[in-house]
């Protein structure tokens, strides 16, 4: 199921990689708490020099949910927030933050059930910290994961998740390895808060407004009655963690046909599923969305015109 990124390395891949280990090498040298810090540093200047500040604005709006005077407090939070969010993640899962589960039945409930279950993540939180806290405690955990532009920087990530005892699946073989891991009653985690075009993505709402959203974790729950689980893993102040599991029994849409007995619309079903998924994604973003690194992304791109 493994594919690297294609073509050699150029020249300013190998830059890139050395900076990457660089930092690496410093924040996994000092203390965690002077790492946060940094991190928080970091952000700020990121945010002074105005990085993606475009199109984070754009983001918040179009969705229209915010005030401007609220906007304004938030994205300087949101800046520091992917700062030290980073360098939690470079810092691995050797030395795990003091974390605390919520709900974490409902996880055990659907890893009961034979059919799989399907992880729905959003670059939320802490997505690879999840990974590395169940990595190693549960059997079978593939992640679904667009290659990286710079291949050196691509086999890195790989050799951290496979440390991790997590399997990789790369988006042009998603659906086939999704397939293949719920048949095996495995786990499978997927971000599906990422426009990834009209291929891999069909319209739904999403924070009021209508995104590209992808279909694959949709469409398999409703063919395989897999269980879905929508997590998330928040930092909070003092650098510790909560993590939050989620109900997402499948809705079921009926329609009559000429006979006027019911039948199941397949189509309809499969919407409505990608729907309360993102109903369950906006309702995080509502309450922290200073948590959430999606507004640096084009989410709404067919439906807005970013600036550069």
């Amino acid at each position: 199921m493994k594919t690297t990124a294609a073509g050699k390395p150029k020249i300013g891949h190998y830059f890139e990689y050395a900076a990457l280990h660089c930092v690496n090498a410093v924040v996994n040298i000092i203390p965690r708490k002077l790492a946060l810090v940094l991190g928080s540093i970091v952000g700020r200047v990121l945010y002074r020099l105005g990085i993606y500040q475009k199109t984070v604005r754009a983001n918040f709006d179009h969705v229209g949910i915010w005030e401007n005077d609220e906007i304004r407090k938030i994205i300087p939070k949101l800046y520091r927030n992917i700062g030290r969010y980073a360098m939690d993640f470079l810092r691995g899962g050797r030395r795990l933050p003091v974390y605390r589960l919520h709900d974490y039945n409902i996880y055990t409930e659907a890893r009961a059930k034979t059919n799989g279950t399907i992880i729905i993540l959003a670059h939320f939180g802490n997505w690879e910290l999840l990974a590395a806290i169940f990595g190693r405690q549960v059997d079978d955990l593939n992640v679904i994961a667009k290659p990286m532009k710079n291949p050196l920087v691509e086999k890195w990530l790989l050799k951290k998740r496979t440390a991790l005892s997590v399997e990789t699946i790369y988006t042009n073989n998603a659906l086939r390895g999704m397939l293949a891991a719920l048949k095996r009653n495995g786990i499978t985690a997927i971000l599906i808060d990422q426009y990834l075009g009209r291929q891999m993505g069909t319209p739904a709402p999403f924070l009021g407004k209508i995104a590209s959203t992808v279909r694959t974790a949709a469409g398999l729950v409703r063919k395989t009655g897999a269980a879905a689980v929508p997590v998330y893993a928040i930092m909070n102040g003092d650098g510790s963690y909560d993590i939050h599991f989620f109900e997402a029994d499948p809705p079921v849409v009926m329609h009559s046909d000429v006979n006027d007995s019911a039948q199941i619309d397949e189509d309809a079903t499969v919407s409505a599923i990608q729907a309360q998924h993102n109903d369950i994604i906006s309702s995080w973003i509502t309450k922290h969305p200073d948590h959430w690194f999606g507004w640096f992304h084009k989410r709404f791109k067919e439906y807005l015109d970013y600036k550069s």
